[in-house]
């Protein structure tokens, strides 16, 4: 058959309607072969004309965050998240915020696979990570933040002036009290660490085996917990505009010898326990009813009022109590999200960031969880979050009310990890220790705190502390 005579003929197969479903067949057959790939045509599409922004959690928050990026891939279709915590296979499950951190800095700084996008920060490493290069500068004035956020939320994602992340969760540090206990004892909420100490034997004496518990493990905790008791007498850790040290000053003296004597003083109000415990292990023993007093973080109050709780309605909460004279605060914490300096997508990333800490993302992530605090003052008047949190409007009249401002920051410098190392190590020293020489031990952790801020400035390296977090 001549070349011209096939060729007609396939003209007029091609406009036939039998070739019509000949081509639907092929179509169909390439649909199932995608689909045995385990691959959605509507991926496949997106896939081609699509960014993928990448970060890390915290293991156990993880499960939270699926919702809000199926939600924001709805509205940005061109916008994919890989929250690598929940990938199906080969997914990172860091444990703590220290294991997160490390990822980043293999990632930011040694370029280490995955890399990340966006950067998911402890207040606490803002700070490090501005100064060595590896976050951006948000598109965002603090001062235009500050009248969303929470002002002290704000303030912890900045550095130098310039903002580097949004806060999605906040948390602060606050004193739980069994009101039921002091209001059958006849005393009210104590105001000074002399009278926490009085209620406390008081309470021991009648029915409780502790007073007072608090954080002492060698690790991030015993700092949280320790700059709350230190500002409560007058003192300061250090001060990032002067690079000032106060860790050998009476003040400081006088905080760590209050704590040395909740266990080792004449009428013990804690037990010699808590210098191996952090937040959780402290919690569970005043949800079972061992102590009066617990200084704890945010989480506390719903946890305590859940409907199988021992001491539902049965607690009260205030700031930490403080010397005379001075004020009581409570320490600053929380989590945000930033963007990678090297990041090859900014202006998506800063869409996931707006995103991510939103009134309606947040809205979501709260009735999902209880762990912290929004960090919109909005949200702490919204009915469907106080109808579950009664306590939001209280805590944001705190926060925006109490005079003086109860709320203190750790000192935003870029060597925080290694000052704190410095001071987990010699408070613990101190407080495992029934005779220790208290001045001669801070008067080497300032000693060794001026050194690291004299000589390691802008250091990149973090050593790293004995436990987890």
């Amino acid at each position: 058959m001549k070349l011209s005579r096939w060729s007609d003929i396939l003209q007029k197969i091609r406009q036939s309607t039998r070739f019509a479903l000949i081509g639907l067949g092929v179509l169909a057959v390439c649909l199932l072969f995608i689909q045995s790939d385990q691959m959605p045509l509507s991926s496949l599409v997106r896939s081609q004309h699509s960014v993928t922004l990448n970060f890390v959690v915290p293991n156990d928050e993880a499960p939270q965050w699926q919702s809000l990026i199926d939600e924001f891939e709805t509205i940005h279709p061109n916008i994919l998240i890989d929250l690598v915590n929940l990938r199906d296979s080969g997914a990172i499950k860091p444990q703590d915020p220290r294991a997160v951190k490390q990822l980043y800095i293999d990632s930011l700084t040694f370029k280490q696979e995955p890399f990340y996008d966006l950067v998911f920060m402890d207040v606490i490493w803002v700070p490090e990570f501005a100064e060595n290069g590896l976050i951006q500068e948000l598109q965002l004035q603090p001062s235009d933040a500050e009248k969303e956020f929470l002002i002290d939320d704000v303030k912890g994602g900045t550095y130098q002036n310039k903002l580097y992340r949004l806060p999605v969760r906040s948390d602060v540090g606050w004193l739980y009290y069994r009101a039921d206990l002091l209001k059958d004892a006849g005393v009210d909420p104590p105001e000074t660490f002399e009278q926490l100490s009085a209620i406390s034997q008081k309470l021991q004496n009648q029915e409780l085996p502790w007073g007072y518990l608090w954080q002492g493990r060698q690790a991030e905790a015993i700092v949280a917990m320790f700059v709350e008791v230190l500002h409560g007498h007058g003192g300061f850790w250090i001060q990032p505009e002067t690079r000032s040290v106060g860790l050998d000053q009476p003040e400081a003296i006088a905080a760590v010898r209050f704590l040395h004597g909740t266990m080792f003083g004449k009428h013990p109000i804690s037990p010699k326990a808590l210098t191996a415990q952090r937040e959780d292990e402290t919690l569970e023993s005043f949800l079972e009813g061992k102590a009066a007093f617990l200084r704890n973080w945010s989480y506390v109050l719903p946890r305590a009022n859940l409907t199988d709780s021992d001491i539902r309605n049965k607690i009260g909460v205030k700031p930490m109590v403080h010397a005379s004279g001075y004020t009581g605060a409570g320490c600053q914490g929380g989590w945000g999200l930033g963007i990678a300096q090297r990041t090859k997508h900014p202006d998506e990333a800063w869409q996931a960031v707006q995103f991510f800490t939103s009134a309606a993302a947040q809205r979501k992530l709260f009735l999902a969880a209880s762990n912290g605090l929004p960090t919109r003052r909005e949200l702490f008047q919204d009915p469907q979050l106080v109808k579950r949190y009664s306590h939001y409007p209280a805590f944001l009249h705190f926060f925006e009310h109490q005079k003086p401002h109860s709320v203190v920051l750790r000192p935003a410098i870029p060597q925080y990890a290694q000052a704190s190392c410095i001071l987990q190590k010699y408070l613990h020293t101190i407080l495992t220790q029934e005779n220790p020489n208290i001045e001669q031990e801070m008067k080497d952790a300032a000693r060794d705190t001026q050194i690291l801020l004299e000589w390691l400035k802008g250091n990149p390296k973090v050593e790293g502390c004995p436990n987890d977090r």
